[in-house]
């Protein structure tokens, strides 16, 4: 299987090399340490399976994912990173990407049953990423048990910096309509500002929904 290695920090890549070539024997077609990098590898050598950690410089794992599955939409991804937060819980789950491991509990064994899952078709995900999911389904005041579909929609947008004016056409309804699911999120999230409600879309990862239906930079497509 022909695999791509995105990590930043030198020891961690090579010790995810070392795992890859000497121990699965799997080839290693390119390594990259950031964002644009990383898009510009996988567009010469479109690999089978790419190891991205979610926190690198430049442009952030999140992106460089959801870019290569919109352009290359069968390549499987394990995402790895040090934190499992809501926030990174809800960007891998609305990604659907193939695997997730907490780098803080990755050994040899973790990684070696992720990477066979997922190179099997199956997915994977560790322990805290499930803990966290439990949680959050668990918790009453949770935004998936409080927003409607809609709102969490028009949130996305909102995340991603879109006016009223330019949510209503993205989303086909009057600019009245998204002022009064506007007001709607500021009472069910305790908000009180438009600045307030952008910072909780981005944190909580409802940003990177909206990438389908934004211009992304030609810079960073796969097919330029």
């Amino acid at each position: 299987m022909r695999v791509v290695v995105v990590e930043d920090q030198k020891l961690f890549q090579e010790f995810l090399t070392t795992l890859l070539q000497n121990r699965l024997r799997y080839e290693i077609v390119g390594k990259a340490e950031e964002g644009p990098e990383a898009l510009r590898i996988i567009r010469e050598t479109r690999p089978q399976l790419i190891i991205l950690d979610i926190l690198i410089p430049k442009l952030s794992g999140i992106f460089v994912a959801k870019t290569i599955l919109d352009e290359l939409p069968s390549t499987r991804i394990l995402a790895l990173s040090s934190e499992s937060d809501v926030k990174t819980i809800h960007q891998v789950h609305q990604l659907h990407l193939s695997g997730f491991v907490d780098k803080n509990e990755a050994s040899v064994e973790l990684l070696t049953e992720a990477i066979h899952a997922i190179s099997s078709g199956r997915r994977f995900f560790s322990d805290s990423l499930k803990m966290t999911v439990r949680n959050l389904q668990a918790d009453p005041q949770s935004f998936q048990k409080i927003l409607t579909r809609r709102e969490q929609e028009v949130l996305t947008y909102i995340g991603g910096g879109h006016s009223d004016a330019e949510i209503g056409q993205l989303m086909g309804l009057s600019p009245s309509s998204i002022q009064s699911h506007r007001r709607n999120l500021f009472q069910k999230l305790n908000v009180h500002s438009t600045p307030e409600l952008i910072q909780f879309a981005q944190e909580s990862g409802f940003w990177k929904a909206a990438f389908n239906k934004m211009k992304l930079s030609k810079t960073y497509h796969l097919h330029d």
